[in-house]
């Protein structure tokens, strides 16, 4: 499968603490590491390790922060070429972690959020699959997709309404993946968007309870648990591997939404309990782990 990701990317600095809140030193001597996340990316490398054939999209600047995106998406087999290079500087963010697996995210993102990306129609007409991530504004795109007959896949993140204003692009998408506010009811969230969305799947995750999702044309509602594969922090953008899992097995796989979803859920277990193997995720392993009784790490291939 030929897909397009349009989305955030942008590089992390991890920074290795003692404790929150960080203590004052005039000195640290800790391990910094360097290394390129976002929602975009992360669902693009996601789908690039799953097999297909991926171009990112991600608004930068030319600077050395593009240069290492660009590197980035070499080592995983990601295209970057079509990502527009007009920001006075890239994106980027710091991200302190504890011992416990506590994190702060602080994010750099400057005039990434509003960069609109353009996509030439050829480009576009040619691929099996438009997949945005709600970050950027995405109307134009989203309508170019629809009238080249190319399905789009949207990644919401988290919502608390009923489709709104300026959400109405998203219902003519052929899947939607949102996240769950604690605070707001599920179930009616979930069938808020089932009733005005045109999608063929709309999905609800739920964290460590995992998702639910309801079809085109059914009244019934998949649960699907959340799989335990190991032990392990949650890392960042682990919606973003949940989402483009569920868009490989939706649109390249053709799963019906429950097999679907229970992949989905085992790419995001497997992220949590093989930490540092980004590009480890391949279908192989996918359809190993997705066999694999909860509770068993098993050996890395």
């Amino acid at each position: 499968m030929r897909a397009v990701v349009v989305g955030m990317a942008y590089t992390v600095t991890a920074l290795a603490v003692e404790c929150f809140p960080v203590p004052y030193r005039p000195v640290r001597d800790v391990p910094i590491s360097m290394s390129v996340g976002g929602s975009g990316f992360t669902a693009a490398r996601t789908l690039a390790t799953l097999g297909n054939e991926v171009y990112l999209a991600a608004p930068l600047g030319e600077d050395a922060d593009a240069l290492a995106v660009d590197a980035a998406a070499y080592r995983f087999g990601i295209n970057s070429a079509m990502c527009p290079r007009s920001l006075p500087r890239s994106p980027r963010a710091v991200v302190l972690k504890d011992g416990t697996g506590l994190q702060q995210i602080s994010r750099d993102l400057g005039e990434a959020r509003t960069a609109s990306v353009e996509l030439d129609l050829g480009a576009l007409a040619t691929c099996d699959l438009l997949v945005v991530d709600g970050v950027l504004p995405s109307a134009a795109l989203i309508a170019a997709a629809q009238g080249a007959g190319v399905p789009v896949a949207a990644g919401l993140g988290t919502t608390t309404t009923a489709p709104v204003l300026g959400q109405q692009c998203y219902l003519g998408a052929d899947l939607l993946v949102m996240g769950h506010d604690p605070r707001v009811d599920e179930l009616e969230l979930l069938r808020s968007w089932r009733r005005r969305s045109a999608a063929r799947l709309v999905v609800v995750t739920l964290g460590s309870r995992g998702a639910i999702g309801m079809a085109r044309d059914s009244p019934d509602v998949v649960e699907v648990r959340a799989r335990d594969l190991g032990p392990g922090a949650r890392p960042a953008g682990l919606g973003a591997t949940y989402f483009a899992a569920l868009a490989h097995c939706v649109f390249a796989r053709g799963c019906d939404p429950r097999a679907a979803m229970h992949y989905a859920a085992t790419a995001a277990a497997w992220t949590i309990a093989h930490p540092g193997e980004p590009d480890g995720l391949r279908e192989d392993v996918l359809e190993a782990a997705a066999v694999r009784p909860d509770g068993a790490v098993g050996q890395s291939p």
